[in-house]
């Protein structure tokens, strides 16, 4: 259907579909794909009104542990490309090498779907009963999860 469509809204729609996908078929591939459009056009978004979104919330945290360990300024290019390094290898396939990958999917759609959820939340967009159900989901895996050593 043709028309004019809020990004922010799309965004929504992406979401909601990564969740669904994630909790309800584990399709964890479309979950991937779906949250990571979504955490980008929030992101974006974020970043026009002058606020830091989840990626450069998590870059600026990877540089801050690297100092207090010792180690070298990283570079925030470096560290992008680390970012969406599991987004972008399940969409490109360049050379014959990238016909398969290797790759967590169900963690990295998990992720996915929490870094477009905090960009989700700093632009105060509706909670839908699928989001809210996402969080029910997070909290009781983290409270299963093993601990961090």
């Amino acid at each position: 259907m043709h028309g004019t469509y809020d990004k922010l809204n799309i965004a929504d729609e992406m979401l909601d579909g990564a969740i669904r996908a994630f909790l309800y078929t584990q399709q964890f591939f479309v979950a991937l794909n779906l949250a990571g459009v979504a955490e980008e056009l929030y992101g974006k978004a974020i970043r026009f009104n002058g606020g830091m979104n989840s990626q450069s919330s998590l870059i600026e945290l990877a540089k801050t542990i690297a100092r207090l360990e010792g180690n070298s300024e990283l570079k925030d290019s470096d560290l992008f490309k680390v970012s969406v390094m599991h987004k972008n290898a399940i969409k490109h396939l360049d050379t014959e090498e990238q016909l398969y990958v290797e790759i967590d999917v169900e963690d990295e759609a998990r992720s996915a779907i929490g870094c477009a959820l905090t960009n989700h939340t700093q632009l105060d967009r509706q909670i839908t009963p699928n989001l809210r159900r996402f969080y029910e989901f997070g909290r009781a895996w983290s409270q299963a999860a093993p601990e961090l050593s």
